[in-house]
């Protein structure tokens, strides 16, 4: 029964669902740029190495738009900048105290209208230029009740460098203005606790001045993803001594920080306080936890990264296609041999569904490698102790994420671990927070798969190695043992690099997402045997066309966006977008619907257009092979991953080269029967079997509309 409640009390998938519904539906189109106006000062007018002082983020957001907090709370993304400067230290980000905003039963931490954030600037000792030049890109969200559109804006500064410190009158007032809506300090006297029940964290703050005040018009914005957030927090107050008290959830799959903080805000008091209750104070049960120095303990990862849910599923749908299996045996008119194979096989299905939907737990085995949850605070610990550090950045909806996991099965990999005492950390990006955002950032990331060995102190070099995007047996060893990692032309050479790509294009027909697609059209063939062969080599140019326009379009973008980002992006990237999961999963579903004959869009239909291909059209097939590359992208073969890999690293022709080879590759079954049409000979006859097979390909389609749910389910 838990394994049940676990999964399904989530309502949050639902809300968030209905978000991106009116989001898509909006017919207002906003350009970014006119929702906002930010821009970047300090208050130096000249500065002297050594010194520090403040720049200035200068917000103002439209009328009723608002852009988030640090925390975002249940929905939404933090905004962020990320810093560039030669010669001087940013500290981070100070924020005025935000605004509760509730919105589809959700509640999110906002800013509205006008406002500044800082950040404290100290200039090097040692600077020797002119003018300290620094840079940053703000990040974030800009939401209505209708749309939420990402912002992101290249903010530059040149600061003068002196022989003394002068600073701008105008600007330092505006410093002490936004100082003013800071939170403070908590007056002397005030008292901390915290203890840890079951999943809640119960929070206590005792001072003489909460006596007098409304406890229902308290509300607590936490900074740490460990506390969760509730729609409607419930305070009680003993007046007697002031005593204030919260219960709010916490987030399992995080390590405990070494300080809860947050932001406690009441119309009563004249600024909110910024509450901080140390670990040393915060009990868990009965039980203390200390920052004393000793052996290194972190809470194990939970293995299956959220699979339960999703074998659950996928195990109804093939449960699913087992009860179909056994009404096609019982149909009028089978012969019981045949009646007898259709049952046997249903009865198989049924076996391998409830295999695969009961909730077992795993045996735990000592030949695996152990995960911690990662922090920030147990990265620096173990850092400081010299120990040898291994961070997974990784996410439920990450396709990529996911393939990487099988590298950590190979037995040398879990024997190199061993020998090397590496200390594995996961760190779990599913709800996108600021804390991992901050770290990835730090790497120059906004996103994840992302990789990092810190190698021991005792290890030379012993500097960070960032792995390839997508893992191999051989790149993990090379980190490992030699501090490095080979790039593209580095391990592969690029006729190597191209025959991967087309050998793992062709293995994506194998996909289960993918050959539905291609099985399909292929099916198409026997339709058209008697046909012109110039007619049907024509279709298979077309849809080679498809395939390869699609792959060329899509590198573009993915190169396009890698200069402008001055960052590696990662294939399927797009599965990161909720709208487009949305969309892909819908559209799968209607396919999957018409193919098992609740309604009829045309048999052979791969396309977009209602009736495209009741005429066999040129059409078709063109669309067949665009959305055979849509589909493709999340199915990726391990040959295509190393391939994709190191041709996201090189130049714009030789990454085109590759992509063309991997459409080449995924069309080429297609395109071979078109050149080939006396091999159509080999294909079986038109007949009732056709519209078997096609009520049978609608179930692995059903599968990858479970999987694309199941990965927007994380996105929200």
């Amino acid at each position: 029964m838990k394994f049940y409640n676990k999964y399904f009390s989530n309502l949050y998938f639902f809300r968030g669902f209905s978000l991106i519904l009116l989001s898509v539906i909006s017919l207002s189109a906003q350009i970014p740029e006119n929702l906002a106006e930010v821009s970047l000062s300090s208050e130096f007018k000249s500065v002297k190495p050594g010194d520090s002082g403040w720049l200035l983020i200068e917000v103002e957001v439209e009328p009723d738009w608002h852009m988030y907090w640090k925390n975002a709370g249940q929905s939404g993304y933090p905004t962020t900048i990320e810093w560039e400067s030669e010669g001087a230290e940013i500290g981070s980000l100070k924020f005025p105290t935000p605004k509760a905003y509730e919105f589809l039963e959700m509640i999110i931490y906002v800013h509205e209208g006008k406002f500044t954030l800082l950040a404290e600037i100290t200039v090097d000792d040692d600077f020797e230029g002119d003018v300290v030049t620094i840079g940053g890109k703000l990040s974030t969200l800009i939401c209505n009740e209708e749309n939420c559109i990402p912002y992101d804006v290249d903010l530059a500064i040149d600061i003068p460098v002196g022989d003394k410190t002068e600073k701008i009158s105008a600007k330092s007032s505006l410093v002490e203005q936004a100082m003013k809506r800071w939170p403070v300090k908590p007056p002397s006297g005030a008292n901390f606790s915290a203890i840890v029940v079951g999943d809640k964290v119960n929070l206590e703050i005792s001072h003489p001045s909460l006596s007098d005040l409304d406890p229902t018009t308290f509300y607590f914005f936490p900074e740490s993803e460990f506390v969760g957030h509730l729609l409607k927090q419930e305070f009680s107050l003993d007046s007697e001594n002031g005593t204030l008290n919260l219960s709010l959830p916490i987030n399992s799959d995080i390590n405990p920080p070494d300080q809860l903080s947050g932001v406690l805000s009441h119309p009563g008091l004249a600024k909110a306080w910024q509450a901080v209750w140390e670990m040393e104070s915060v009990n868990y049960g009965s039980v203390t936890v200390s920052n004393d120095k000793g052996p290194i303990k972190y809470q194990a990862v939970e293995e299956d990264m959220g699979m339960g849910v999703l074998q659950l599923f996928m195990g109804m749908v093939v449960i699913a296609f087992a009860v179909w299996l056994y009404g096609k045996g019982t149909a009028p008119g089978v012969v019981k041999n045949i009646r007898n194979r259709y049952q046997i096989s249903a009865l198989g299905f049924v076996i391998l569904g409830i295999w695969l939907a009961y909730p077992s737990k795993e045996v735990p085995s000592e030949e695996k490698i152990e995960w911690g949850i990662w922090s920030p605070e147990l990265e620096t610990k173990l850092k400081e102790e010299g120990r040898a550090i291994y961070i997974d950045y990784t996410a439920r909806w990450c396709a990529s994420c996911i393939a990487n996991k099988r590298v950590y099965e190979f037995d040398s990999i879990i024997e190199l671990f061993k020998e090397k005492e590496i200390v594995a950390l996961r760190a779990d990006w599913t709800d996108r927070g600021p804390v991992i955002l901050e770290s990835l950032q730090s790497y120059g990331r906004f996103g994840v798969p992302l990789n990092v060995y810190h190698p021991s102190l005792s290890e030379d070099p012993a500097q960070p190695v960032i792995l390839p995007e997508i893992l191999t047996q051989s790149n993990v060893t090379q980190a490992v043992e030699e501090g490095r990692v080979s790039v593209g032309e580095g391990e592969l050479s690029f006729l190597a690099i191209i025959g991967f790509a087309a050998l793992g294009g062709l293995i994506l027909n194998l996909m289960p997402c993918v050959f539905p697609v291609i099985g399909l059209k292929v099916m198409s063939f026997v339709k058209q045997a008697g046909e012109d062969p110039a007619q049907i080599k024509k279709h298979g140019l077309v849809f080679t066309l498809g395939v390869v326009l699609s792959f060329w379009l899509l590198v573009g973008v993915l190169l396009g966006l890698r200069e402008s980002l001055s960052e590696d992006l990662g294939w399927g990237f797009q599965l990161q977008e909720p709208v487009f999961v949305f969309a892909l999963a819908v559209f799968l579903l209607i396919f999957a619907m018409s193919l098992s004959g609740v309604f009829e869009i045309g048999m052979s239909m791969t396309g977009v257009g209602a009736k495209l291909t009741q005429s066999g059209g040129l059409s078709s097939s063109f669309f067949s092979g665009v959305l055979a590359t849509v589909v493709a992208t999340p199915c990726m073969a391990p040959f295509l991953g190393v391939a994709v890999g190191a041709a996201l690293t090189m130049e714009w022709l030789p990454a085109f080269t590759v992509f063309t080879f991997v459409a080449l590759g995924l069309s080429s079954p297609y395109l071979l029967l078109s050149i080939f049409p006396k091999w159509m000979s080999k294909l079986p006859k038109p007949g009732a079997w056709m519209d078997t097979f096609k009520q049978a390909m609608a179930f692995p389609l059903y599968g990858t509309v479970v999987w694309l749910l199941w990965t927007l389910q994380s996105l929200l």
